[in-house]
């Protein structure tokens, strides 16, 4: 992270004043008065929460303010402490930008659970990008070993002080928070994180100055335990939270899921709509013995003059629940319930309060930080190419010199940055190389490799990406020609796209024809065709595999790109035709969503031969899975509304002979897909076939590599099949000889 920063600014003198100094903690419990002893994180006397508070901690200034903490954000105020350490109000110098900036006690960085436990909270958050939960951007690790996250700045108050200062509020208030706060929880619970510490404290209020509509923000995942996707590992028996608030199964130290969290929100809900916590008591002990073993309390049991409606409480009772079992099964569901209440009120559900106007060009956003590293690497990248960048632009000798000028570094792994032509980290063939890449609510994030192959066909994969996007652009140059036939220099041209399966699915091409040279791929994240208005997502760099490979086959192969009518690959009568399948994809439907992209799962081919000949193709599938095969004048009618029902060949098992009849431009195409079982790269042949001398050629060409491959009895329900539709042809006896 480091060495992609600015470095031209001041560093602070010392080490020393880049840390807050280790706080001297009060004498006297200020609610309660007991004097204490060391740093309890709670009186023992009356619960109170002291984590992090000091004799300065409610000073503005803090010991750094002025100072310049990574050399980026300058410290402006103090907003507050914690447990672990102390939030500043930071100015990000090269953007002019706010943010809020965490960083921990030098004293805490030192013990490496704790540590690590800081720097978790940049990675999980990082995967969050709900709008009701604060945004993480960046994260790192000072020269003296101090951590620091850097986050949203969130301008207001939290609900602890709206509680403080204004007392409790109206149940419709009070739902309009939890709608906000359970949108933002049924994120992170889809993603396996469990908040564990909801509570006032923790949710931030955002006022509009006009509307005066709230907006929450749900901060401090930092003591959040992710789980891992390859199992829920429970947990080492700490406290990992605030007494007031935590589950029974949190005090008891067992493995937590969301329902924890929907324990906890109620509770929270309980405080806003009465004033106090659900359970008070002498000793934290006392607090969270009540949580095990005390029946829920009403809210008119502790506000007698609280307005509050048998449905809300209804809401109360099934969040606190001791029994996990009997709360809401997720936060979507207490969420409807919440929404049908506020109906129920006469109100309309709140949706999420954008960031005041008068505010939003003020803050730093996940948008601008990933911008300006964007630009900060390409500048540093290109400085030393300026001259050959020039010719670049010119042209595609440019390039040429660019990509001269140093010495060529073939890797398994993805190197950083490579996102344009001349940076793309080039790649062995058939080795899996790694690559990462993140997602954000700007133009996102691209790789690009490049490799050097000889001219025929390759395979490529992608592996998927959870929650993400991956395509492909396949590109190679091309002479350009003039029009007295001479040649006009080199430019890279779009040879595929591929983008065949939506987010999470990995992408797989078999028989990319490549020319000999260099071929670049673009790896980018973007929606799928079915998310037209996705919500944007902010992810860290989230690791990928992809592998080129090229394929050796003494049969004639397929050449992809072949997706369209216009790019049909010809069936010569003379050979076979070696095809692989692609995945599945229903082209009826997505096929409309994406008229300038095809999917590259389509094969189709072209068959030419006299006008009035009976031509047909002898499709022989794969040993296992079913092969779709649509004739191109039938889905031409179709298209066309004349034919009601798309009429599909289905093959399985057995070859089978498909009658071809030309298009309205005669010319003659059909098309295959895969269907049901059948795997991606899966191999069929293709022959096609007519009527009259040497018309069965490819056929038998076809029964000569199937022997080769050891399918005999292929081989024979093919020879009975052809002798079926062309008896009397004199090819079948050279057929039945091979």
């Amino acid at each position: 992270m480091g060495s992609d920063r600015e470095t031209s600014l001041d560093r602070p003198a010392s080490s020393e004043a880049a840390t807050p100094t280790p706080s001297t903690a009060p004498a006297n419990c200020p609610e309660c008065g007991k004097q204490l002893e060391g740093e309890p994180n709670y009186c023992p006397a009356c619960g109170a929460d002291l984590r992090g508070l000091s004799g300065d901690s409610d000073t503005l200034d803090g010991p750094l303010k002025e100072k310049l903490i990574d050399n980026r954000y300058r410290v402006l105020e103090k907003l507050g402490e914690g447990g672990m350490g102390a939030v500043y109000k930071v100015e990000h110098v090269r953007m002019g930008k706010l943010a809020a900036l965490k960083l921990m006690r030098p004293d805490h960085a030192l013990d490496k659970a704790l540590k690590g436990r800081f720097l978790q909270e940049a990675r999980v958050v990082a995967r969050l990008s709900h709008p009701n939960t604060v945004q993480v951007f960046d994260s790192g690790e000072l020269e003296d070993g101090s951590l620091f996250i850097a986050m949203e700045f969130v301008p207001g108050k939290d609900l602890a002080w709206q509680l403080k200062a204004h007392g409790p509020l109206g149940e419709g208030q009070a739902a309009t928070i939890g709608v906000q706060l359970l949108s933002s929880l049924q994120e992170a619970h889809e993603a396996g994180i469990i908040h564990r510490d909801l509570k006032p404290a923790n949710v931030m209020l955002v006022r509009r100055r006009k509307s005066g509509d709230d907006q929450v923000k749900l901060l401090d995942f930092g003591i959040a335990k992710l789980q891992e996707a390859e199992g829920r590992k429970s947990t080492t028996g700490d406290f990992i939270g605030t007494p007031a608030y935590m589950s029974p199964e949190q005090i008891r130290g067992e493995s937590l899921d969301a329902r924890s969290d929907l324990y906890s929100l109620g509770c929270l809900l309980f405080e806003l709509v009465s004033g106090r916590q659900p359970f008070e008591g002498p000793t934290p002990i006392s607090i969270l013995t009540q949580h095990y073993e005390a029946p829920i309390p009403r809210v008119t049991e502790v506000k007698r003059d609280a307005n509050i409606s048998p449905a809300f409480q209804g809401v109360l009772d099934k969040a606190m629940a001791k029994r996990a079992t009997d709360r809401w099964p997720d936060a979507e569901a207490m969420r409807v319930a919440l929404e049908q209440l506020q109906k129920s009120l006469g109100s309309k559900p709140a949706e999420y309060t954008p960031m005041p106007v008068e505010l939003s060009d003020k803050m730093l956003s996940r948008e601008d930080f990933d911008q300006f590293e964007r630009q900060l690497k390409l500048r540093r990248s290109l400085a030393p190419f300026i001259a050959l960048l020039v010719l670049a632009v010119a042209g595609l000798a440019g390039v040429k010199l660019l990509r001269s000028a140093g010495t060529e570094v073939v890797s398994g792994r993805e190197l950083e940055p490579n996102d344009q032509v001349q940076q793309a980290t080039h790649i062995p063939l058939g080795a899996a190389v790694q690559g990462a890449i993140g997602a954000s609510a700007g133009e996102g994030d691209r790789d690009l490799y490049v490799a050097t192959v000889a001219a025929g066909p390759h395979r490529f994969t992608l592996s998927g990406v959870a929650d993400l996007n991956l395509a492909v652009e396949v590109l190679q140059l091309e002479k350009q020609q003039k029009d007295d036939g001479t040649t006009n220099g080199e430019k890279l041209v779009r040879k595929l796209f591929l983008d065949d399966n939506g987010p999470g699915e990995p992408e797989r091409v078999d028989g990319l024809q490549l020319s000999a040279g260099e071929v670049f791929f673009r790896v980018v994240e973007r929606p799928f065709c079915t998310e037209p208005n996705r919500p944007s997502r902010e992810k860290s760099l989230v690791p990928y595999t992809l592998v080129l490979e090229p394929l050796t086959t003494e049969a004639l192969a397929e050449v992809e790109p072949n997706d369209t009518p216009s790019t049909a690959q010809s069936l010569p009568f003379t050979r076979a035709v070696l095809a692989w399948a692609g995945d599945r994809v229903d082209l009826e439907k997505l096929g409309p969503m994406r008229p300038d992209a095809p999917f590259s799962a389509s094969d189709w081919f072209r068959v030419d031969g006299p006008a009035d000949a009976l031509v047909m193709v002898a499709v022989v599938p794969p040993e296992r899975g079913v092969l779709l095969v649509v004739d191109g004048s039938a889905l031409e009618a179709f298209q066309k509304r004349t034919l009601k029902t798309l009429p599909v060949v289905t093959v399985k098992g057995v070859p089978q002979w498909v009658e071809i009849k030309p298009m309205t431009d005669g010319q003659r195409r059909l098309r295959v897909l895969a269907g049901d079982e059948l795997l991606p790269g899966s191999e069929f042949w293709l022959a096609a076939g007519m009527g009259g001398d040497n018309g069965l050629a490819a056929v038998v060409d076809l029964g000569r590599l199937l022997e080769s491959r050891s399918r005999l009895e292929t081989r024979r329900l093919l020879l009975d099949a052809t002798r079926q539709r062309f008896a009397g042809s004199s090819d079948l006896t050279r057929l039945g000889e091979n």
